[in-house]
């Protein structure tokens, strides 16, 4: 072990926005993830979970959707997001995550017996949604609905209610885990940060804008590129001298196994490698065709050794 000096380093966004309902949750999202995909040179990729709500929007912004539907399960929303980065996206919107949390509450609820050591069920299940939104290799920009409720205040002399969010629909602390948070007011659709690693948006309350997508996107890039972390090589035993003799290897022409005598995950192996050689364009049709047959784009979770044997033949 040792002690080196601390340098920057680029990283993929994590963004949370939440308020109260008609706060522009989607729409602030939206502006920010063209700003981030301008610089970013992508498109922009958005899970919606609002039943095509953030299609109201499909007129005044460029960008492809998935319509989740229920269940709206940690894995559901995995799947989704191994989806968009088969893809190749490299901004995403999730709106929202809000549903997710429903999810774990009301499977909770539903559950027999001690409700403390039920949550120990659930809650592997809640921490691996997390942990996927927070180690995928894409921009995301999450929404949350906030927790809503009615106050009166003084209005040109007279009492009238105003909608407030307090807290959000997901579980407690979620906003620590992002690179900002941002809370929208309902009625000015301002966005105050409650939360700003980046020092962008500090004694700020202002409309969140595309502008404001090309600042984080150039804050975000504006350190070296991470080290891939090398995984530690176990040391072999020495290899015991054989007195047998050693026959010659025969070598085939064939430089690939036969596909039958290939297992799933080697295929798995073969399709990975081949694939590597697309561009961008390539990638996303070869993402859509593997949709087809396997009603995903991630052929990583397909153990069907006669459809990965045609997904094989898609890469050459």
């Amino acid at each position: 072990m040792a002690f080196i000096k601390a340098t920057r380093e680029k990283i993929w966004l994590k963004i949370l926005m939440a308020g109260s309902s008609g706060s522009g949750k989607s729409y602030s999202a939206l502006r920010v993830a063209t700003g981030i995909a301008k610089k970013a040179n992508t498109r922009v990729a958005a899970i919606d979970t609002e039943n095509g709500r953030i299609r109201y929007y499909a007129n005044e912004f460029d960008f492809d959707d998935l319509q989740l539907e229920a269940p709206y399960s940690p894995e559901t929303y995995i799947e989704a997001i191994d989806d968009a980065i088969d893809a190749d996206y490299r901004v995403l919107i999730i709106d929202s995550i809000s549903h997710e949390w429903d999810f774990c509450l009301e499977v909770h609820s539903k559950m027999p017996g001690n409700s403390y050591t039920n949550w120990s069920k659930i809650t592997p299940r809640h921490d691996k949604f997390m942990e996927k939104i927070l180690q995928a290799p894409v921009h995301i920009i999450a929404t949350a609905r906030g927790k809503d409720e009615y106050v009166l205040e003084e209005k040109n002399g007279k009492q009238v209610p105003k909608k407030v969010g307090l807290g959000y629909k997901q579980r407690d602390g979620v906003e620590y885990n992002y690179t900002v948070t941002f809370n929208i007011d309902q009625q000015s659709h301002v966005a105050t940060a409650t939360k700003d690693n980046t020092h962008l948006f500090e004694e700020r309350y202002d409309i969140l804008t595309e502008k404001d997508g090309i600042a984080l996107y150039e804050w975000a890039n504006s350190g070296d590129v991470p080290e891939v972390k090398k995984t530690p090589v176990k040391k072999e035993k020495p290899v015991e001298e054989s007195t047998e003799e050693i026959l010659p290897t025969v070598e085939t022409e064939d430089e690939e196994p036969m596909f039958d005598e290939l297992s799933a995950s080697e295929l798995q192996k073969l399709i990975t490698k081949n694939a590597k050689k697309f561009d961008t364009i390539a990638k996303k049709e070869f993402g859509l065709k593997v949709k087809k047959l396997i009603n995903t784009a991630n052929y990583n979770k397909c153990d069907d050794i006669e459809k990965l044997q045609e997904i094989l033949e898609l890469t050459k």
